[in-house]
């Protein structure tokens, strides 16, 4: 997906109208305008700027991730693989992991020598 149409999907899902977000970015509507419109892109520090409004990686705003955050480095590879696992599921899905997930916890807690 293209910065202009992610720029105009987080515009959407925050709910803010392009004078609002303008205002708090900093930058000339009409600039706004030419980004979401495709007719210009940002320089570094506009792009960061709205990374960090939207709370998403700059990678996501340029396309080269869907992930909107990347997974904390903290992680091990399972952990990481287990996010992006649930991640990529639909919502129905995601909560069919979950629930198997408390299954293998409470199996766990009633036999804490099964998790080791």
């Amino acid at each position: 997906m293209d910065f202009h149409v992610r720029l105009e999907n987080l515009v959407e899902e925050k709910n803010v109208t392009q004078k609002q977000l303008s205002m708090e970015l900093h930058i000339a509507s009409t600039t706004l305008s030419g980004y979401i419109n495709n007719h210009r892109e940002p320089d570094f520090s506009t792009l960061i700027r709205m990374a960090h409004y939207f709370d998403v990686s700059t990678d996501y705003l340029l396309g080269l991730s869907d992930e909107k955050k990347p997974v904390p480095s903290s992680l091990n590879s399972s952990e990481g693989a287990l996010i992006h696992i649930y991640r990529s599921l639909v919502p129905e899905r995601q909560d069919l992991l979950m629930e198997q997930a408390k299954f293998y916890q409470w199996l766990t807690s009633k036999n804490p020598t099964d998790g080791k």
